[in-house]
């Protein structure tokens, strides 16, 4: 949009505030929905369980900024903004992208753990993709959301173009937690024990995420490119859909963990050349 399209500003501007709105509902009503399933399988764990306080980061923490979001929006988008306070947005909006992304990850990566047998290889190859991509996000804070032209209506400008490379090596991590999972379900098939409940569940949850994330991104890389300023929707529902599909992820492991738990149904004792016993289902009970 170029500097004659300023008239269909506040036009944006409205149409951003309904977004935000929308987002909130969005997960509003998830929260609703599954409020019975979060009683039983997250209210009950221990308080010492890491994924319990991940599930209400991403839960009451995403609850909370959209709510803020509600607020601060329309202060950015008055024209009042000063420089530096629509400077702390953008980095705000970055890290929070980010820190929201990696909870994601982080569910998906133990499962991809636990599923190769806790081998050190894979948590040392997925945790020097995370690492990645902080470092690509400490350098775009750094070096180009300072050179973001800042408008009046400071919420709506351009993101910076290099936000792709940011985006690309987040791709990388999600692409790489999808492949070793569909590798892992081809050699269960291999071996007869493919269509396991656990393994059905990773490789469903897996490729479901995957492909929400996948659409979330591809839709902030596309207005990136055109140097649309609608890009910021993007981020206002990347928050409230990466808190449903995060949550919903411990949720489904729970729920078939403590099913099997209830009806006492025997796990069948499985080899391969890469094994993955359940003392590793131990471990995906934290989950």
């Amino acid at each position: 949009m170029n500097e004659n399209s300023v008239f269909f500003y506040p036009l944006l501007a409205r149409e951003v505030q309904y977004h935000i709105v929308s987002s909130f509902t969005f997960l509003l009503w998830d929260i609703m929905i599954t409020s019975q399933n979060e009683i039983e399988y997250i209210w009950s764990k221990p308080w010492n369980s890491f994924f319990k306080w991940l599930y209400f980061y991403l839960r009451y923490f995403g609850l909370a900024t959209q709510i803020f979001h509600l607020f601060t929006a329309p202060y950015l988008n008055s024209g009042n903004a000063s420089k530096s306070n629509c400077f702390i947005w953008y980095v705000y909006a970055a890290v929070l992208s980010q820190l929201h992304t990696t909870a994601v990850e982080i569910i998906l990566a133990v499962r991809v753990y636990a599923l190769f047998n806790r081998s050190r290889r894979i948590a040392i190859l997925l945790g020097l993709l995370m690492i990645l991509e902080y470092i690509m996000l400490v350098f775009m804070v750094c070096k180009y959301l300072p050179g973001v032209v800042i408008k009046p209506y400071c919420i709506l400008s351009e993101p910076p173009p290099e936000s792709v490379y940011h985006i690309t090596v987040i791709m990388g991590t999600q692409t790489t937690l999808l492949g070793l999972t569909l590798m892992k379900h081809s050699l269960a098939k291999r071996a007869g024990w493919g269509r396991t409940p656990l393994v059905s569940l990773l490789i469903r949850d897996g490729t479901t995420a995957y492909f929400i994330i996948c659409v979330i991104f591809f839709f902030i890389v596309s207005f990136c490119k055109l140097h649309e300023e609608r890009s910021v929707m993007g981020f206002f529902w990347l928050i409230s859909i990466i808190s449903s599909c995060g949550c919903r992820l411990i949720i489904n492991t729970q729920h078939l963990m403590d099913s099997g738990k209830n009806h006492s149904v025997p796990h069948p004792h499985i080899t391969s050349q890469i094994e993955v016993e359940f003392p590793s289902r131990t471990m995906m009970q934290s989950i």
